[in-house]
């Protein structure tokens, strides 16, 4: 039987349209992925350093000399 539908051009038709959409809303996901975890990564850094030049400010208000 299903042989028989994919020997039809109209029935050939649905199994590579759920095989294509299947395979772009995998590529779309891992992209997501990918890019979420860059996100968090460049995030993270960025908290970092502004947390070090604040802490860098601090000292550097701390160890004035007053002239």
């Amino acid at each position: 039987m299903f042989l028989r539908v994919l020997k039809n051009e109209k029935g050939a038709i649905y199994p590579i349209a759920i095989v294509f959409f299947m395979s772009a809303l995998v590529l779309l996901s891992h992209t997501l992925v990918l890019y979420s975890v860059q996100y968090k990564t460049y995030d993270g850094l960025e908290n970092m350093h502004r947390h070090a030049t604040i802490q860098l400010l601090i000292e550097i208000e701390q160890n004035k000399i007053p002239e």
